[in-house]
């Protein structure tokens, strides 16, 4: 969350949110549970993440 800078992608914009809205840590919990289910996601269906960029 430090390093989020003038980041303006999808996923840094909704950390910033997070974190202004309920604080640091809950937002690093969040991250990790958002991590958690992307790799739980992986595993159970057995593809590879496909990062797809949103459209600017």
């Amino acid at each position: 969350m430090a390093s989020l800078g003038d980041k303006q992608d999808r996923f840094s914009r909704w950390v910033r949110s997070v974190v202004e809205r309920r604080g640091y840590w809950r937002a690093a919990v969040a991250i990790a549970a958002k991590n958690a289910r992307t790799a739980w996601a992986m595993l159970k269906y057995g593809e590879a993440f496909k990062h797809e960029p949103a459209a600017v």
